[in-house]
């Protein structure tokens, strides 16, 4: 058998695991695509590798694949109550569910690099907001102490654009030529070089935040 072959193989048995377990499929594409990103990002940023930091991103990396495929289904709603045209699909489906998506990744993120990437603080940031007492303005003050302050602006803005202009094009191209099944991973894949910018965004902003309360 030769390379050729195998890879076909490799690829029927991947395109099968997707078409019967879909979100196993999404979540197991993430699993490679994220922890990749993260490490290629510091590569560039620091010129080395934080295997801790690479780690907390493989862990939440089923999370996020989770999400991708969740992202996809929206577009299959608007394709149901709204329009099946393929850009109305993407931009009223993914692509804007998309910037409240990076807003979780881009928290992560920042909480990751002040807790030196600990899981159980980053569960604590985020019940921190609601397992208090107090009227909406408390919950509202958490909120925006635990959620809005670990998001860096600038660099969420640039991801908001992205969003709107080149994914909205890649979704549209996706939701028109590739079989359902493939769309999670294709979308996954394609993310690669978008998830390293995101990565590298999120890694500069986020220690944009901490200098500054330093």
């Amino acid at each position: 058998m030769d390379l050729g072959e195998t890879v076909g193989y490799i690829f029927q048995g991947y395109s099968l695991l997707q078409k019967e377990y879909p979100v196993l499929g999404a979540m197991i594409t993430a699993e490679v695509i994220f922890p990749l990103s993260d490490a290629a990002s510091q590569i560039i940023t620091d010129k080395k590798i934080n295997w801790k930091k690479v780690k907390y991103t493989a862990a939440l990396a089923p999370i996020y694949g989770l999400g991708t495929y969740g992202l996809l289904e929206t577009g299959d709603i608007v394709g149901k109550y709204v329009s099946n045209h393929s850009l109305v699909k993407a931009a009223l489906g993914p692509n804007l569910f998309a910037n409240p998506y990076n807003l979780f990744f881009f928290v992560n993120n920042t909480v990751g690099e002040k807790s030196n990437y600990n899981l159980k603080a980053l569960a604590r940031n985020y019940g921190q907001i609601v397992s208090g007492k107090g009227e909406i303005s408390d919950y509202l003050r958490r909120f925006e102490k635990n959620i809005i302050e670990n998001i860096p602006p600038r660099e969420y803005i640039k991801s908001v654009v992205a969003v709107t202009t080149v994914w909205n094009g890649f979704q549209w191209f996706n939701y028109s030529n590739t079989p359902k099944e493939l769309q999670a991973p294709a979308t996954l894949a394609a993310s690669l070089i978008w998830m390293v910018l995101l990565s590298l965004w999120s890694l500069k902003g986020g220690r944009k935040i901490i200098k500054k309360k330093d």
